[in-house]
């Protein structure tokens, strides 16, 4: 009878007991965060923002701001733990400093340092390049120029139909609209290996050229069938140029428009893109095909699209890419927003910006691929193929 007494007794005061440690704990939290709060706040800030690069669950436009600034809360977060160390407050300090560690991982994203990437010698590479071609013209290069482009499997975003281009491919899927007259722009994916299945779409928009969506094709990739998907989420127009122009003209009326321009179009394509990223999900979630996905994402590698997918397969570039691989070739140029991605069934041989082609206001990405283990062709794609 005694131990029922006691056990009721722990039952009832031991949350209290749990609800005054809590209350305690947050009203010394309060008080060193009114005794330091910028640092706190920077701390809380770094936090926050590495969550979410980590772990994007939240797909509300803000999420997109707040890890795109994961660079600046760095900063932020090693000036406050710098500061509270100075200060004497070692604890804190000490977590903020373990934070700014735990993200060097994300930063990584960012920074190709594989300079002893595994080698990989299997013959049975699969070239894949990535390009927003800005709508190049047919005549601009050499024939030499294009030749560089050559690959097993190519996936152009902003694409007009090019025959120096197509010449050197077998089998193609073009998903095109009209652009201006007797022009027609899109996405294209070419493929020297059969394509078996194919599904593609257009988004729609209120304003400007209709340019942006994705293709999906399976294709059949010898005795193996790989799903490639070729992606171009949602463009933001924005122009950083004319910004930094109406600055240095001294037009601040102008600098200011342009500013509050630039933020309401970056909160529309985080929102389109959400969208537009849960879609192509559906077509590669739980694939039973090895995916690779290509594309111009138009964010960062601190963007949500580039941290969802993440959570589901590797990027070549972070996987074996070293240096920057910026990939705009305009302002501001030091970004890398076109990617390749792709699913545990590969190994990625090498990943690299094409920097010397310079015939587009993006650069080309080309990675080689190795399959793991092969992924036999079914009995319904064979009798497709034949």
């Amino acid at each position: 009878m005694i131990l029922y007494i006691r056990f009721f007794q722990i039952f009832f005061v031991l949350p209290s007991l749990i609800f005054s440690i809590i209350i305690d704990w947050l009203r010394i939290a309060y008080k060193k965060f009114s005794e330091f709060p910028i640092a706190y706040t920077s701390l809380l800030y770094l936090f926050t923002t590495m969550a979410f690069c980590h772990y994007p669950i939240f797909d509300h436009w803000a999420t997109g701001f707040i890890m795109m600034s994961l660079p600046l809360a760095i900063v932020f977060g090693l000036g406050g733990s710098s500061y509270l160390l100075y200060k004497n407050q070692k604890v804190v300090a000490t977590i903020g400093f373990i934070w700014v560690l735990m993200a060097f991982p994300i930063i990584k994203r960012f920074v190709g340092i594989n300079q002893n990437a595994e080698q990989i010698t299997s013959l049975n590479t699969l070239k894949v390049l990535s390009f927003n071609g800005e709508c190049f013209a047919e005549n601009d290069e050499s024939n030499d120029k294009w030749a560089v482009l050559k690959s097993d499997i190519a996936c152009f975003q902003e694409y007009s139909p090019n025959q120096n281009v197509e010449i050197q491919f077998k089998n193609k899927i073009e998903k095109l609209t009209e652009f201006e007259e007797c022009r027609s722009v899109g996405l294209a994916l070419f493929s020297q290996y059969p394509i078996v299945n194919q599904y593609s779409k257009i988004w729609d928009k209120a304003y400007g050229p209709k340019i942006n969506g994705f293709i999906c094709a399976d294709i059949a990739y010898g005795n193996d069938t790989v799903r490639v998907v070729n992606a171009h989420l949602w463009s933001m127009g924005v122009r950083i140029n004319q910004s930094i122009d109406a600055l240095k003209n001294g037009e601040f009326k102008q600098f200011a428009f342009e500013i509050v321009d630039t933020f309401q179009k970056m909160k529309e394509g985080f929102e389109y893109r959400n969208e537009q990223l849960k879609e192509i999900e559906s077509y590669v979630s739980g694939s039973k095909y090895p995916v690779i996905i290509c594309g111009d994402f138009n964010e960062t590698p601190f963007g949500y699209a580039y941290g969802k997918l993440s959570l589901s397969f590797k990027n070549a570039f972070e996987e074996v890419g070293k240096g920057l691989g910026f990939t705009l070739n305009r302002q501001p140029y030091c970004v890398r927003i076109d990617q390749q991605f792709f699913s545990s069934e590969w190994q990625v041989k090498s990943c690299y910006t094409m920097s010397d082609i310079n015939m587009s206001d993006h650069f080309p990405v080309m990675a080689e691929y190795v399959l793991k283990k092969p992924n036999k062709v079914s009995n319904n794609v064979l009798a497709t193929i034949l």
